[in-house]
């Protein structure tokens, strides 16, 4: 009787044992996953960050432009301003005179739309720069997403250049709940691939569709492709060949963590000489798991 209660006991404190040790490798591995995630919400801020850098030079030379018009403007009407003082400065306005007024008032009414199209295009860039760059990755909010993929061409205009045409095919879609932020770098590093992909001159579609409580948007190419060896190496960190795409780096292994932690899924498929075609699927409303992911 002494030696069957013995062992009883012996068996309870193996078990609590195994219960103890279960629970801080549990606690190890949910500590893990915690820095796992706060590498990889880095990861994606300072991918964002680095090429908002290294689009600096384009972007002021998109804002140099429209200021170029407005500063032309300005000085235009500031000279119709001091003729129109000049024809008004006496009592008495002759036909000749009142002619250039009405000359002038039409020139006044042309720069007017000239500076209104260089203030919107100004105002465009920064919303867009704003709304990619938001600091906050972690910011769960429910947005548009042709809103979100026109604000990252907006960007991208000055590489895209007059060579590359951009054409958009976009279905009828819900809003989308998601982290924007990182859902941004995601659009941006697939756009950025596949002009990229194109030598000289070429086509960039983005098609978008809605699929029940999921989303689609593909991205594709006619450029040079991938080769089918290395379609599976493509989400590698730091995977870049010039037989395939160049510069990708760790932009498509951001973009797939991105997709997964969003509950969604991404796909490729490409010809060599025939482009490539990337497409993103994302449920609706994020899981709730996705909510974790948080810098």
């Amino acid at each position: 009787m002494r030696a069957r209660s013995v062992l009883a006991g012996a068996a309870v404190g193996w078990m609590a044992a195994r219960w103890w040790l279960a629970g801080r490798r549990r606690d190890e591995l949910e500590a893990a996953c915690a820095d796992l995630r706060l590498e990889q919400a880095d990861l994606v801020n300072s991918a964002r960050m680095a090429t908002l850098g290294s689009m600096v030079a384009g972007i002021a030379h998109e804002l140099d432009t429209p200021l170029g018009a407005l500063h032309s403007d300005h000085d235009t009407l500031r000279r119709a301003l001091e003729r129109l003082q000049d024809i008004l400065s006496d009592e008495r306005v002759d036909e000749s005179e009142l002619d250039e007024v009405r000359r002038i008032v039409r020139a006044v009414d042309g720069v007017h739309e000239s500076s209104e199209l260089a203030i919107d295009r100004m105002v465009g860039l920064v919303e867009s720069l704003r709304t990619f760059g938001r600091p906050d990755g972690s910011e769960r909010d429910v947005v548009d997403l042709h809103r979100a993929l026109d604000d990252t061409l907006a960007l991208l205009d000055h590489r895209l250049g007059e060579a590359v045409e951009v054409e958009r095919d976009y279905g009828d879609l819900p809003e989308v709940e998601c982290f924007p932020a990182q859902l941004n770098q995601v659009f941006m590093n697939l756009l950025l691939n596949a002009s990229q992909a194109i030598e000289g001159a070429g086509t960039i579609r983005i098609r978008t569709r809605s699929r029940g409580e999921r989303v689609r948007v593909e991205v594709s190419d006619d450029g040079h492709g991938i080769r089918e060896a290395h379609l599976e190496r493509i989400f590698e960190p730091g995977f870049t060949t010039r037989g395939a795409r160049m510069g990708m780096g760790l932009g498509l292994l951001i973009a797939r963590q991105v997709v997964d932690r969003h509950g969604g899924e991404i796909e490729v498929e490409s010809e060599v000489g025939e482009g490539s075609s990337f497409a993103v699927e994302l449920p609706t409303r994020l899981p709730r798991e996705g909510t974790e992911w948080r810098h």
